[in-house]
């Protein structure tokens, strides 16, 4: 997967996480509100073994 591609899909997935973020509250989440939480230690950790987990079952 080459840098460019990567970026695409953060953008996609940051995208998702804003217009989600916007239904749940009404209201969008700024840029620095969005790096925080994505650097919370739960939200790290759950990342962490979502992606083992996708390791573990390929086919997922």
């Amino acid at each position: 997967m080459t840098h460019e591609e990567c970026g695409n899909q953060i953008e996609t997935a940051i995208d998702v996480l804003r217009k989600y973020v916007s239904e749940i509250t009404g209201e969008a989440p700024t840029d620095a509100e969005i790096a925080r939480a994505l650097t919370r230690y739960f939200v790290l950790k759950e990342i962490s073994e979502h992606i083992e987990m996708q390791r573990d079952n390929p086919e997922w």
